[in-house]
């Protein structure tokens, strides 16, 4: 077996392949935030083969000793590589914490907006950065143990009114820079989506922003003791606003609008 070690938010991958363009694919589709690093310790090790021809499976992939895909397609494999990492490094990071939210900057703060998918929070970020804000993520907020929001740059994944998925959107290509650098939240904005409701922001509670964090926070459960205190220097430390919107073009600019006064 060919193989290579990448590290990434604390953890070490091992990848395994039986030959050397299944490697270099493999690594190709590894998450965002792994990095090629030959001395770190493998906490995970993921295996490409192919086995004995089947009539229904020409590759598999294990992640330790389980089975997670079987495929004769590898674009297919790799796409369930892709998933399955991401996941699995949200779960698993190692002085980071993983919660599902948009994420922005301006002004050199983050807003944050938690959520899970068909929340809206997608085109709230699109909206966000078209009036002026600067791209982090439509997908995590990645905390690290002070509480700064550090950079997820994916392509934005795009819904259409049914909320199926249409195509992903490069953030470049919406004549905006993308965040480089970590910022500590000033926002925690909690809001959904809804036909025809009002822009009417009102302050949550630190509690309550608190608790929708850890609400859509990936390893909550697993290490509380871990998770709480970065998402209270979260809470405590931004402004928390909660509000339904309507549509987002018009919710980005008031909020902007007030974050600027």
């Amino acid at each position: 077996m060919n193989s290579r070690m990448l590290a990434a938010y604390g953890r070490g991958f091992q990848l395994r392949a039986d030959s050397p363009a299944a490697l270099e694919r493999l690594c190709a589709a590894a998450p965002f935030g792994w990095q090629v690093s030959p001395d770190t310790a493998a906490d995970v090790c993921y295996s490409l083969a192919r086995p004995p021809a089947a009539a229904e499976a020409a590759y598999e992939l294990s992640c330790d000793s389980e089975l997670i895909a079987r495929a004769p397609d590898l674009g297919a494999i790799l796409a369930a590589f892709n998933r399955h990492a991401e996941l699995l490094t949200a779960t698993l990071a190692r002085g980071y914490l993983f919660v599902h939210a948009g994420v922005v900057g301006w002004r050199g703060r983050a807003i944050v907006i938690p959520g899970r998918s068909f929340s809206g929070k997608t085109t709230l970020v699109k909206a966000l950065v078209e009036a002026g804000a600067t791209y982090y993520s439509d997908e995590f907020a990645i905390f690290d143990q002070a509480g700064l929001a550090h950079p997820y740059p994916l392509p934005l994944s795009l819904r259409d009114s049914a909320g199926q998925p249409i195509g992903k959107l490069a953030a470049a290509s919406l004549g905006r820079p993308v965040g480089a650098e970590p910022l500590p939240a000033g926002l925690v904005l909690v809001t959904r989506y809804q036909a025809g409701a009002r822009w009417r922001p009102r302050p949550l509670p630190a509690a309550q922003a608190l608790l929708a964090l850890m609400d859509n926070t990936v390893a909550a459960q697993r290490d509380p003791g871990h998770s709480m205190p970065i998402l209270r220097q979260v809470a405590t430390g931004a402004a928390c606003l909660q509000t339904k919107r309507g549509e987002s073009a018009g919710a980005a600019r008031a909020l902007l609008k007030r974050l600027s006064a």
